[in-house]
């Protein structure tokens, strides 16, 4: 329970006040909590959907969505998707780049990457169907939250030192199989959401192998992109699905 709690306070911004004594154990041991705090932050989004849509349709049940998202979680994953592009898409050397990543300040890409990400969050939502957003929505933090895992089992640092130490080249088997479970049961929710434990998977390793292909590793940073990236690509699966359905 102490990691759990760990986790949310971690990964969000839900008020919490227990002061936990914790170390770097408690922190790796409870990534395997991951996927259940993206089912807290799930039910944010759908319950502020269902708010937004009560007061003004589609539209603003969609903003309200990921206006939420952005908020319990502080934007903790957009700052990491926003760092990234800065600096993995300058098309400066692996050490420039790292530089530029740890760099504050907003730059062009990585204002127009969180730009960009917003909107199409907006837009693919509001595409969904009403019958089908709630459990969708619900889910989708989850998955998102299940990436981190395999980006964070799947790689190796490419810093000396850093939050994504924590983390990142760490992950054991058993850490995955027990994310995986928690995944799998959560998953009962809507089981056409089951096929991307495997295509978030094959997502998160194509975008390991490009990263890696930069900066020889994953960082803190890239893996807060890979969550954003994959919540894109979650929702795309599920339009595609519709269009596939209907065909």
């Amino acid at each position: 329970m102490k990691r759990l709690i760990l986790m949310i306070q971690f990964l969000t911004r839900v008020p919490i006040p227990v002061n936990l004594k914790v170390d770097e154990d408690d922190f790796l041991h409870g990534i395997i909590y991951f996927p259940v705090v993206g089912l807290l932050i799930g039910m944010f989004i759908v319950s502020f959907h269902y708010i937004g849509y009560q007061l003004g349709g589609s539209l603003l049940a969609s903003v309200m969505a990921v206006v939420i998202e952005v908020f319990i979680t502080g934007g903790l994953h957009l700052d990491g998707l926003g760092d990234t592009f800065d600096g993995v898409y300058s098309n400066r050397p692996k050490d420039r780049i790292l530089e530029i990543m740890k760099d504050s300040r907003l730059g062009t890409n990585a204002a127009l990457a969180i730009m960009m990400t917003l909107i199409l969050k907006i837009a693919m939502i509001y595409s969904i169907g009403e019958d089908m957003v709630y459990g969708i929505l619900l889910l989708m933090p989850v998955f998102s939250k299940l990436c981190l895992v395999y980006g964070s089992k799947f790689s190796v640092y490419a810093r000396s030192n850093g939050m994504g130490n924590l983390y990142i080249g760490k992950v054991s088997n058993i850490h995955l199989g027990i994310a995986l479970c928690f995944t799998g049961v959560i998953s009962l929710i809507n089981l056409w959401s089951f096929p991307f434990i495997l295509v978030g998977y094959l997502f998160s390793i194509l975008y390991i192998k490009h990263i890696t292909g930069k900066i020889d590793g994953m960082t803190g940073d890239t893996l807060g992109a890979l969550c954003e990236l994959s919540e894109l690509f979650y929702l795309l699966y599920f339009l595609v699905l519709a269009v596939l359905m209907k065909g």
